[in-house]
């Protein structure tokens, strides 16, 4: 018997739900790819055994010879984390094989997969969470860091999505899941690690998370049914279903706290460590705006539910998201700044840079729920749709909440920031609709798709003006909600009309070719250091006034302005540490605080 899929859609708002019933009752919605986990974590937190079924229907169009499944977290790393212990395929007979380090394998049936045929495979897995020493996931460690690698020319893509840290333990890309298939072939393997990994099909998932007693769960969806089971040891259950989702995640700890809201009839929820409260407030306002300005811009979020959880990332991620639930780094928050953060060294000043930096995290982090979990998309051939994308709702959201001023100046100091970093590094300008891995070095990444692609909105929205701007996005929302949108669809959408040739030249110039010397400016480090410490100079007066050697000092402490590093949401710059520290040291002299 094939699964109900009617009990997994419960995290799905009414209205959602309504729409699809007649999807339901085609047998389509129980031809979408189900995971069903049942996952033990150990008390440590070191490892995890699992259990994972996973449901598929051919909706491919052709008769399959194989099935083929990826265990993204072996993709990255110096060693493979996950282990397959045993795989089999349930009333079929079939033969496994296990490819690059256990982040690929193939199912062969004993007959076909016919189109519209079943195959349900079960898979018994061990994982190991990688350590991450609480010391590295403050902002100025993670800041050093992010200058090794970049000065590496590569950014190895393990962002400490499958680790522990100081009685965290982030799981995400943990579990085996059907592979992208392209021109006929399954996709087993990408050219580089870089940006997000992950197949971007929409899902269906049960999890069951038995984990130490104690223990509070921040997970993808919605909570079924908590309790603890008794034994020796007692244990923590948590079951929960996210349908109509494209990934799934799971924090754990004994020291997440919460903080809710409701957004209408959508629960939003902050959760931090204890030693946060402050900015686990600050995040829960943040998400809460974004949400209702999104809404209103965007279109009706597809969940009853939005989580916002504190996690130990590392390798310069400043966040990265779920479906209905993001992740924003450690480094965000005031115990995360330490005495040898931005916050220590450059008091005043130090801290509200990292509030900005926190509350656009955010903003980007929920923007993200429409691009690519609500509206989906191809991020290794075109990351910028949705990453772009994501930056220019930031920025739109900035506007929203704070004014014009407020959108310019986060719209230069942590979008344009990207593109101006990357050619004072001396890297040339280019395309910025591309796969992830023909950028090659992550500053072209990170200033191509987060700086420089995120403007073209900015100037399709110009052309056509704000009224037909938002209709399209809306539009462009319906039509692909649960869906892939092809790469160019929304500006499709605003080529028509007599406006056709205005916005096809827009996108040809913004994403095709190489002007952002001449339509962002020229790198100026002057401007680039001034956006981001004029605002906590506090009584300093007149701006930076006798400053002039602390501007150059603080470029190259600061290394630009922070969005792209991570493989989803705004990271941290560079940071060369003795420049940092002589850079405090002036702004002392000068009188700051």
């Amino acid at each position: 018997m094939w699964y109900d899929p009617s009990p997994l859609l419960v995290n799905l708002r009414a209205e959602d739900r309504r729409a699809l019933s007649s999807r339901a009752s085609s047998g389509e919605l129980a031809a979408i790819p189900f995971y069903d986990l049942d996952l033990e974590l150990a008390d440590d937190q070191r490892t995890f055994r699992m259990t994972e079924e996973v449901w598929f229907t051919n909706t491919t169009g052709e008769v399959l010879r194989e099935l083929a499944l990826r265990i993204f977290a072996n993709a990255v790393g110096e060693r493979p984390r996950i282990s397959v212990v045993e795989a089999s395929c349930v009333e079929a007979s079939c033969r496994v094989r296990v490819h690059d380090r256990h982040a690929a394998l193939t199912v062969v049936p004993a007959e076909p997969i016919g189109v519209g045929g079943r195959l349900r495979v079960r898979l018994r897995l061990e994982g190991e969470l990688s350590h991450i020493d609480p010391s590295r996931t403050g902002m100025f460690v993670q800041a050093m860091e992010s200058q090794r690698q970049l000065a590496a020319g590569s950014l190895h893509g393990e962002y400490g999505l499958l680790a522990e840290s100081g009685g965290t333990a982030s799981l995400g890309n943990f579990y085996a899941m059907v592979a992208d298939r392209r021109d006929g072939r399954w996709v087993l393997q990408d050219e580089s690690t870089l940006g997000d990994l992950g197949s971007g099909a929409i899902s269906h998932f049960r999890a069951r998370i038995r984990c130490a007693q104690g223990s509070r769960v921040a997970v993808s969806g919605q909570v079924v049914r908590e309790q603890t089971v008794l034994g020796r040891p007692p244990r923590h259950e948590v079951e929960a279903v996210a349908g109509m989702a494209r990934n799934f995640a799971i924090i754990v700890s004994r020291d997440l706290h919460v903080r809710e809201r409701r957004v209408g009839d959508v629960v939003v929820r902050s959760w931090f460590k204890s030693a946060d409260p402050t900015d686990g407030e600050a995040v829960l306002g943040h998400a809460a705006a974004a949400l209702r300005i999104y809404e209103r811009r965007f279109g009706p979020y597809p969940y009853t539910d939005l989580d916002v959880v504190q996690a130990p990332l590392v390798g310069g991620a400043g966040g990265v998201e779920f479906s209905g639930l993001v992740t924003v780094a450690q480094m965000f928050y005031g115990s995360g700044d330490g005495a040898g953060g931005l916050g220590g060294l450059l008091p005043g000043i130090g801290s509200g840079m990292r509030q900005a930096m926190l509350e656009f995290v955010v903003a980007h982090e929920v923007a993200h729920q429409w691009w690519h979990g609500l509206v989906g998309s191809d991020a290794r051939l075109h990351p910028f749709v949705d990453e772009s994308l994501a930056q220019y709702s930031s920025v739109l959201y900035m506007k929203d909440r704070y004014g014009a001023d407020r959108a310019a100046l986060e719209a230069r100091r942590q979008v344009a920031a990207n593109y101006h970093m990357m050619r004072l590094q001396g890297l040339p300008d280019g395309p910025v609709d591309r796969p992830v891995a023909a950028f090659g070095h992550p500053l072209a990444y990170a200033g191509l798709v987060y700086g420089k692609g995120a403007f073209v909105y900015r100037e399709l929205q110009r052309v056509v003006g704000d009224r037909a701007f938002f209709r399209a996005l809306r539009r462009y929302v319906r039509r692909h909600r649960f869906g892939v949108a092809p790469p160019r669809a929304l500006v499709r959408m605003l080529a028509r009309g007599p406006r056709r040739a205005q916005v096809e030249g827009v996108a040809r110039r913004w994403l095709d070719e190489a002007h952002g010397d001449e339509d962002l400016g020229a790198a100026d480090m002057g401007t680039l250091v001034s956006d981001w410490v004029a605002g906590g100079l506090g009584g300093m007066g007149g701006g930076l006034g006798g400053a002039g050697p602390l501007v150059e000092q603080l470029l190259r402490a600061l290394g630009g302005g922070g969005s792209g590093l991570s493989p989803s949401a705004p990271g941290l710059p560079a940071v060369d540490p003795g420049a940092l520290r002589d850079a405090a040291q002036q702004l002392r002299r000068l009188g700051g605080p």
